[in-house]
């Protein structure tokens, strides 16, 4: 049976797990702006609630910080608000999160996102 995504934070954040392992298994970022697009979140100022729950999703499994992937236009950078690791550590984090076989795991469920 087919369940279609809902707006939820949680289900937001599993939309967004899915784009970034993507991303990720090519090295490549996405901007803030580009990620709300693809996953229909309504803007760009509205993915820090799903994208809390990946980083402590990922936290409490050992997981290198996929959110860090999410990064401003203006910057290259993840939102000051980012702060699963510290700014000097966002280089080796990137490289950690690229180097990841995310296609090795199960995807969290909605439960575990919340």
């Amino acid at each position: 049976m087919i369940h279609p995504f809902g707006n939820s934070e949680r289900e937001s954040a599993l939309r967004a797990y899915l784009y970034l392992i993507g991303r990720a298994a090519h090295r490549q970022s996405v901007t803030y702006d580009e990620l709300s697009l693809v996953i229909g979140r309504g803007g760009p100022n509205l993915l820090a609630k799903p994208l809390a729950l990946l980083t402590e999703w990922c936290r409490a499994n050992g997981l290198p910080a996929l959110a860090a992937l999410v990064v401003e236009k203006a910057t290259g950078q993840p939102a000051p608000g980012f702060n699963a690791v510290s700014r000097s550590e966002i280089p080796a984090e990137l490289e950690r999160v690229w180097d990841y076989d995310w296609f090795a795991i199960f995807p969290p469920t909605i439960e575990e996102l919340g």
